[in-house]
């Protein structure tokens, strides 16, 4: 065996270049606010969970449940209690919900660092 080196050549036709960068520059401040309002409306997208799982649990109790005094407290009032929690976790998930329409994509984010306008859906 030799220590001779074989080289290769290879024809190259043509070269396609695909290194077109876009600099986007932006102050720290500004950035920490389009971030931090990203990380809101990302952390938003998550409170339906809570007040959707009570609700569920309370309209459960309230179906199938048949309420009797207890504790001195007559049935027609746990009856009316379990149905006015019902009513709040409604109300809150509804407002979770309005929350979640108002979130937006990566590309949208960077749209919004580079200050383009970002459609709302």
């Amino acid at each position: 065996m030799s220590n001779e080196i074989y080289r290769a050549t290879v024809h190259v036709a043509d070269i396609h270049e695909n290194t077109s960068q876009e600099l986007i520059s932006i102050t720290s401040d500004k950035l920490k606010l389009v971030l931090i309002e990203h990380l809101d409306l990302t952390e938003n997208s998550r409170l339906w969970h809570t007040p959707a799982s009570l609700v569920v649990a309370v309209a459960l109790v309230l179906l199938t449940s048949s309420f009797k005094d207890s504790l001195g407290v007559p049935a027609a009032t746990w009856q009316a209690f379990f149905m006015f929690l019902l009513v709040a976790f409604v109300l809150w998930l509804l407002y979770a919900l309005s929350k979640l329409r108002k979130r937006y994509s990566i590309d949208q984010l960077i749209e919004k660092i580079k200050k383009k306008k970002i459609q709302e859906f």
